[in-house]
């Protein structure tokens, strides 16, 4: 057993470990700050076509009340 006498199996690879937790913890923190923040990334940049959807519906909106308030 190594544990009572000489040195663990990995003992130079120690350094592996928190390399790869750091990695992975960067790489979660980038997609979620991707998915979430509403830029072109995963989501698709799905939050620019909805502000163009309520630009237009806005317009839309002014042009009726425009001729609505020409009509009377």
């Amino acid at each position: 057993m190594w544990w009572w006498n000489g040195t663990p199996p990995m003992w130079g690879l120690w350094w592996i470990f928190p390399l790869v937790g750091l990695t992975f913890v960067i790489v979660v923190s980038f997609a979620a700050s991707r998915f979430f923040g509403g830029g072109i990334g995963f989501c698709g940049g799905r939050r620019h076509d909805d502000i163009e959807d309520l630009r237009r519906d806005v317009r839309d909106l002014k042009e009726e009340v425009a001729k609505l308030k020409k009509q009377q």
